[in-house]
């Protein structure tokens, strides 16, 4: 009887170690997943800020090359405007395919989580 006893308390014992190991590891991998979330972002971000400036300083030299071609700064400004008035509108109508989509699917893709989850029941 002590034999058995001894034994379930043995189980018990590595139940319990193995519980404490099991949440150690989902906790690392949590943080690991969150840190690499927010590094791909800053990245992102930092990319994002770097175009923008890019293409801050490319529209106002081509602002004013179109104006000094027309012979009034304005109106190459004004070109330049309502150019970016029309790209906005064609975003802003294509922004469920173009940009929704593309950022859900990046997420999804950053943590690794299938769109359609396969059946554990595959094998039965």
């Amino acid at each position: 009887m002590g034999n058995s006893a001894a034994t379930i308390e043995k189980l018990f014992e590595r139940i319990e170690q193995y519980s404490k190991t099991s949440f150690e590891l989902y906790k690392y991998s949590a943080i690991y997943e969150t840190a690499a979330l927010f590094s791909s972002l800053a990245v992102k971000l930092i990319m994002t800020l770097i175009v923008f400036i890019v293409v801050l300083l490319f529209t106002v030299a081509l602002s004013l090359w179109i104006g000094d071609m027309l012979g009034n700064t304005a109106y190459g400004f004004l070109i330049m405007g309502m150019f970016y008035i029309v790209v906005g509108t064609v975003i802003y109508i294509f922004r469920k395919e173009w940009i929704e989509t593309q950022v859900s699917n990046s997420v999804i893709n950053s943590f690794n989580i299938e769109k359609t989850p396969k059946s554990t029941d595959e094998n039965y």
